[in-house]
């Protein structure tokens, strides 16, 4: 893989992001319409991006490599969890507990999935639905306990009602069973899949138009997630990859995962938990717009 074509990929999506942002500035995207594109990306588009990438034919050794993928990706989150932690122990508990949850919970969904699928082929996105699996687990079970001041409803009910989660228990079983869909069900599928990265891009251009330089400029405490979430906690992954020899690709998938900007989501529930809403912002702006340049150098 060049740097120039990874480089060059980010960089569709930085113009993407800055679509979103001149739409949101010339009136023609707005909070409410940003929040209904939202809906269909999260309920629609994401979906059928994970059941399309489990479409494909395999072998003993993508078993293999689906097995792998689901204990790197629990391990590597266990170890990002208390590496958090560590990293954020000095802050008070809700501030500690935005910058964690940025930290451990990447852009994987919105982000994460089209990027690997650009730049490492469907086999690579296959592996990296599964490696989500974990991921959406521990998310809305520890993930959301990290925010919420009261307890919340039932982690069971959220994960089998969230969207992406079932596109890969559906896309599991066409994968197991060896599905073949026809053609009028896989290339609207395929279609629909091809939304992910505008949709998330241009929501996220919205998002930035509702920051000012000035609550940005001098925060040291972004600075200092942005480099624990975008630098940091790759490397340690790398690291530990590397260390017990894991296959390369593999290596790219986690990597690029958890080179991530924070998932947009640690606004949603940081507001929904009444939060600290303008760090959790911040952060999550900020650590895309950092990772332009951070994604492009360390993949």
């Amino acid at each position: 893989m060049q740097t120039s074509f990874v480089i060059q990929q980010v960089a569709v999506l930085a113009i993407l992001m800055a679509v979103g942002y001149i739409a949101t500035k010339k009136n023609l995207l707005n909070e409410n319409i940003s929040k209904g594109l939202t809906q269909i990306l999260t309920n629609i588009a994401l979906p059928a991006l994970v059941i399309s990438s489990f479409n494909m034919s395999y072998s003993k050794d993508t078993i293999r490599g689906v097995l792998l993928i689901l204990a790197y990706s629990l391990g590597i989150h266990l170890f990002i969890i208390l590496a958090a932690k560590v990293f954020f122990k000095k802050y008070p508990k809700g501030k500690s507990s935005i910058l964690q949850f940025g930290t451990i919970y990447s852009n994987s969904a919105f982000m994460g999935l089209p990027l690997i699928f650009e730049l490492f082929g469907q086999e690579a996105a296959l592996y990296a639905s599964v490696y989500m699996i974990p991921y959406q687990i521990l998310l809305w079970t520890y993930g959301e306990s990290q925010l919420a001041k009261q307890k919340t409803d039932s982690p069971i009910k959220k994960i089998m009602t969230t969207p992406t989660l079932i596109a890969v228990l559906l896309g599991i079983i066409v994968f197991g069973l060896r599905i073949e869909m026809p053609y009028v069900v896989n290339k609207p599928i395929s279609l629909l899949s091809s939304l992910t990265s505008p949709l998330s891009m241009l929501i996220l251009g919205e998002k930035i138009t509702k920051l000012k330089l000035k609550e940005i400029i001098g925060d040291k405490d972004i600075y200092y997630g942005c480099f624990v979430k975008l630098i940091a906690t790759p490397i340690i992954a790398l690291l530990i990859l590397r260390g017990i020899k894991a296959p390369e690709i593999m290596v790219n998938i986690v990597v690029t995962m958890q080179s991530l900007p924070a998932a947009v989501l640690l606004v949603i529930l940081t507001q929904k938990h009444e939060g600290d809403t303008a760090l959790a912002t911040k952060f999550t702006v900020v650590s895309h717009m950092v990772s332009i340049l951070t994604i492009s150098l360390l993949l």
